[in-house]
């Protein structure tokens, strides 16, 4: 029986994976189909990072695109680069190279007096170690193809920059930084890393590398549903408090549930909770402080949540590069507990400025005395300040409103409450099915979790032209619903929990 000759061909994105993991590497190059499906927050980072891309390339007009037709017609990329060097040409964007079997693609390529700049754009505020491996894989396949760099830049977004009218400056709001020095000093490091990728790539069984914290840094791994077999959703990785690499051990070592984590890691007041309430099955609670908090909430009380998105280019007048912005409210009024919930809902269309018809909306269904009951007032009160130095007629009432808000998480935050069916977890969506005879249920919803409500109207924003517009908004709409029904259902059980 012959042996099949292994591909050994690399490009820059398979050369990062194999120096997180070999197995990783292995897995991607010749078990594809094992790959854990993309998720919706991930695919909306790589979204973000093309946008940014195109963009940056304004930076440098009147480039030639050497972008390939699809991923199998890089030859003709790379065919259509050379050509432009020959012939001198300024600005190149897509840069293709290939060298030993190894493919890169630079995002710009300039000319300038003779003399080449290398520019790669990330869609980020700083530069990371895993950031700086990327450009020096570009930077040692460009110099094998025999061209001399005069310089090497990142090219990020510029934390300070604020968008004034309608138009993004670009050069205000990107930073270009000379990384040259530190790509030199990583060539060894870099030739190293090809030198084993290739090694791992010529096996015919994937190496034997022990699960760790490389499964989860500097990047969650897309083939813990291979190596992990099943435990990547083990609820001890939710443990609430404990280190990650304490997490791993407990996992590897065959422990299944929390209250046979070993006492040496019963370090934390938070974690001792979680464990106390495993071994009874039954809520956790501290009555005196969750009774003298819960004492403080009295009818009629407001639910309120917030949806915001964070775009990378800031898209409104007065913003900055991944600044929260809202986009949607639910509010659920009650004025006794056996009245019936009163609902108000706002949603502002795609490419819209509605900030300020969201906030008139709000202050309006909120005149009324009551309580304002959040889930974690971060978000809430952060875009209301913002919004009350964008639109100060309306910071009297905006101020009001804020000394109304009650932090419904302070007594999970505080470990007053913990219930076992929550499994680590302290989110509405973790509290919800600890309640009994509680109807709510997000799994009844198409949208699940907040990065996934933000990353879909990102998407909405993009591309409104792929979507029925109308039917997101209302799936929409259902999720932010469901956390302030929820939220009050969660209002309803501490009651319930300081009465008993």
């Amino acid at each position: 029986m012959s042996i099949k000759p292994r591909n050994t061909n690399l490009s820059k994105s398979s050369l990062i994976r194999g120096i997180q993991c070999s197995k990783a590497l292995y897995l991607y190059k010749y078990h594809y189909e094992q790959r854990d499906p993309v998720s919706r927050q991930q695919q909306d980072k790589f979204d973000r990072g093309h946008q940014v891309g195109k963009l940056a390339q304004s930076l440098f007009p009147g480039g030639k695109d050497c972008t390939p037709p699809n991923h199998y017609s890089y030859q003709q990329s790379i065919q259509a680069t050379s050509a432009l060097i020959s012939a001198q040409y300024p600005v190149i964007y897509e840069a293709a190279f290939k060298f030993e079997g190894i493919l890169i693609a630079l995002d710009i390529l300039v000319n300038r007096d003779g003399k080449w700049y290398a520019y790669e754009v990330k869609s980020s505020l700083k530069i990371s170690q895993t950031y700086l491996q990327d450009i020096s894989i570009q930077y040692h396949i460009i110099k094998s193809c025999g061209i001399e760099l005069e310089d090497v830049f990142i090219v990020h977004i510029n934390s300070d920059y604020v968008l004034k009218g309608e138009t993004v400056n670009i050069n205000e709001l990107f930073k270009i930084v000379s990384v040259k020095e530190q790509v030199e000093a990583l060539q060894l490091d870099i030739q190293a890393a090809i030198n084993k990728a290739r090694s791992v790539l010529s096996l015919h069984n994937a190496p034997e590398i022990e699960t760790g914290i490389q499964c989860f840094k500097p990047y969650p791994c897309d083939f813990m549903g291979t190596c992990w077999k099943g435990q990547e959703k083990n609820p001890l990785f939710q443990v609430a408090g404990a280190q990650l690499l304490d997490k791993i051990q407990w996992v590897k070592s065959g422990i299944n549930d929390m209250k046979d984590i070993p006492q040496e890691y019963l370090t934390s007041s938070r974690i001792k909770a979680q464990v106390e309430a495993h071994h009874t099955q039954k809520p956790f609670i501290k009555k005196e402080e969750l009774k003298n908090f819960m004492d403080n909430i009295h009818f009629p009380v407001y639910c309120f949540d917030i949806e915001a998105f964070q775009p990378a280019i800031p898209v409104f007048e007065e913003t900055y590069p991944f600044q929260a912005i809202p986009f949607q409210f639910s509010l659920h009024y009650s004025t006794s507990e056996d009245s019936s919930l009163i609902e108000t809902e706002f949603i502002s269309p795609p490419h819209q400025d509605g900030r300020e018809l969201f906030l008139i909306h709000f202050l309006n269904s909120t005149e009324k005395p009551g309580q304002i009951l959040v889930f974690n007032t971060l978000l809430e009160k952060g875009i209301l300040f913002q919004l009350g130095k964008l639109y100060p007629q309306y910071a009297k009432s905006i101020k009001e409103r804020i000394q109304r808000m009650v932090d419904l998480e302070i007594p999970f935050k505080k470990d007053w409450y913990y219930h076992p069916k929550m499994n680590g977890g302290y989110s509405i969506k973790n509290i919800l099915p600890t309640i009994e005879q509680n109807t709510l249920s997000y799994d009844k919803i198409n949208i699940k979790d907040g990065l996934d409500a933000m990353a879909i109207y990102q998407k909405l924003l993009r591309e409104p032209e792929t979507h029925d517009v109308q039917s997101v908004l209302d799936d929409l709409i259902d999720y932010c619903r469901m956390d302030t029904l929820g939220l009050y259902s969660i209002f309803l059980e501490l009651k319930k929990a300081v009465k008993e």
